[in-house]
């Protein structure tokens, strides 16, 4: 599956940390190429260390497209990837986050740290509040999710989160698989329309988990 599919750009959302096991740097080097291979443009944080770094020059080295947006702050602390694709500076964390989810098609999540989990949650709130209906990916190395996931049940059980929340909450082993899993669920929302799809069953690898 391709940009043709309905998947043209994907979010990225990852640590800016490059201190992570073997397995998990890999994963974000074949995330870029395969984005690069499949003709997908990668949306993500401009950041040039860490996985956001391996995953844009992986993607460049495919001969993809790459879009950047780095916060002004941040840009001593996680390096910029002014050289790589189509770069922009944002004055805010909100407008980094807005212009990265209005870019995107879709959006995965690898391992990442409590900016990741900032970006990831607030990409659900505005799918739960309509606001948006894209796919969202979690990839996982060795489990990572898991207690994320855990913790969503948890909360389901309890009663927290909002009677009949469904969405496109969707988790993969391999960057290819969480390739393929947003490319299919485009695919789906283009056919029975953004409205349909924001009431459409939604599956968590397989198998429920909200609403």
């Amino acid at each position: 599956m391709n940009a043709r599919s309905g998947l043209s750009s994907i979010g990225l959302y990852c640590s800016s940390s490059a201190a992570l096991p073997p397995a998990t740097l890999q994963l974000a080097a074949d995330f870029g190429r395969l984005c690069g291979e499949r003709g997908i443009r990668l949306v993500y944080g401009g950041g040039a260390r860490g996985l956001m770094g391996i995953a844009a020059r992986a993607a460049h080295a495919a001969g993809g497209r790459v879009q950047g947006f780095m916060l002004q702050a941040l840009i001593e602390r996680e390096g910029a990837n002014v050289a790589i694709g189509e770069f922009h500076v944002v004055a805010t964390l909100a407008e980094r986050k807005r212009r990265i989810e209005q870019e995107s098609d879709a959006v995965v999540a690898l391992p990442g740290g409590i900016g990741t989990l900032d970006e990831l949650t607030e990409i659900l709130t505005l799918d739960d509040i309509g606001l948006t209906q894209k796919p969202v990916c979690l990839v996982d190395v060795d489990g990572f999710w898991d207690p994320f996931c855990t913790m969503l049940e948890s909360f389901d059980a309890y009663g927290v989160l909002r009677t009949g929340m469904q969405r496109d909450l969707l988790r993969a082993a391999s960057a290819d698989s969480a390739l393929d899993l947003c490319a299919a669920a485009c695919e789906r929302r283009g056919r029975v329309g953004v409205a349909a799809a924001s009431c459409a069953q939604r599956a968590f690898g397989g198998r429920r988990v909200l609403g």
